[in-house]
C-alpha cells in the first residue's frame, strides 16, 4: 500500500480506471489508493508496472503538448513578422504612388526625418482615439512641420494600422494619392457622417483631467465635420441649417415624420 501513496492522484485514478473501479472526484488519494489495494484481482507488481507505465505515458504527453506549444509560438511568431514585412511594403507602395519615394532621392537623412511626421505624432489606435480628432491633428502637424499636402498620404500611412493601410491601399492609384479622399474613406470606415458629427457636438464633455481649450478643440472639430459634410459653404447655409436644427428639436414628432425629406434638404 505505501509504494501507491507516492503516484499522483491522477495516475492512481487512471489505473483505477483500467482495473474497472468506479472513481469519484471527491476521492483522495488515499481513497484511490485503498480500492486499487482491495481489488480482488490486485497485484502489487502488475500495479507498480501499469503505474510506471502511465507516469511514462503522462509526462510524454506533457512534453508533446509543451512542443505543440512552442511550435505554435514559433509560427505565431513567423505570421507576426511576415505580416510586418507585408505591411512595411505596403506602406512603400503607398509612398511610391503618392510621389514622395525615389531611390534618387537627394534629401540628407537629417532633412527627411524632420519631414516625417512619424517622429512628431504616435501612431492611431483605433481602440482608444477618434479617428477625426485625430486627422485634424495631423493636419495640423504636417501644416506645422510644413509637409506638402502631396506627400500627406504617404506621411499618414505611416501612422496607420495595417488593416486601414490595407483599405487605402484598394483605392485606385488616382485617388489613393488625393488626401482629401483618403481621408474620407477612413471617416466612412468609422462611420463618421454628418449626424455623427452633430451628435458628438452637442454631446461632447470634457474628459477627466482634459484642459478646457482641449475640450474646445474637440468641439470645433466636430462642428467643423459636421457643417462640412454638409457642404455648408456661407453663412446663409450656416444659418438655414441652425433654424433647420431647432425647428427639427421644437415640433411635435409626428410634424417632424411628415416634413422628413424636407428637413433632410436644409439639414
Amino acid at each position: 500500500m505505501a509504494f501507491l501513496a507516492k503516484f499522483r492522484k491522477v495516475d492512481l485514478a487512471r489505473l483505477a480506471e483500467e482495473m474497472g473501479l468506479e472513481i469519484t472526484s471527491e476521492d483522495r488519494v488515499i481513497d484511490i489508493g485503498k480500492k486499487i489495494k482491495y481489488f480482488p484481482d490486485f497485484e502489487e507488481e502488475f500495479a507498480k508496472g501499469q503505474l510506471d507505465v502511465i507516469v511514462q505515458e503522462r509526462e510524454s504527453e506533457i512534453a508533446q503538448a509543451e512542443l505543440a506549444r512552442k511550435e505554435r509560438e514559433a509560427e505565431l511568431a513567423r505570421k507576426e513578422c511576415e505580416t510586418e514585412r507585408a505591411y512595411e511594403l505596403e506602406k512603400l507602395k503607398i509612398a511610391s504612388a503618392a510621389g514622395t519615394v525615389s531611390l534618387n532621392s537627394t534629401r540628407s537623412e537629417g532633412s527627411r526625418n524632420r519631414r516625417e511626421i512619424k517622429h512628431l505624432m504616435q501612431k492611431f489606435d483605433s481602440q482608444n482615439t477618434d479617428i477625426s480628432l485625430y486627422l485634424t491633428l495631423f493636419e495640423r502637424q504636417a501644416r506645422a512641420a510644413g509637409i506638402e499636402e502631396e506627400e500627406w498620404v504617404s506621411q499618414l500611412i505611416s501612422l496607420l494600422p495595417l488593416d486601414l493601410s490595407q483599405i487605402i491601399i484598394k483605392e485606385p492609384e488616382e485617388q489613393m494619392r488625393d488626401y482629401t479622399n483618403v481621408k474620407k474613406v477612413l471617416l466612412d470606415r468609422f462611420k463618421m457622417k454628418p449626424e455623427t458629427f452633430q451628435i458628438k457636438f452637442k454631446q461632447h464633455q470634457r474628459r477627466q483631467g482634459a484642459l478646457w481649450k482641449e475640450l474646445a478643440f474637440e468641439l470645433q472639430n466636430y462642428f467643423d465635420g459636421w457643417i462640412e459634410g454638409l457642404n455648408v459653404k456661407d453663412f446663409k447655409e450656416l444659418k438655414e441649417l441652425m433654424i433647420a436644427n431647432q425647428l427639427k428639436r421644437r415640433v411635435p414628432n409626428e410634424v417632424n415624420d411628415h416634413f422628413l425629406d424636407e428637413w433632410g434638404r436644409i439639414d
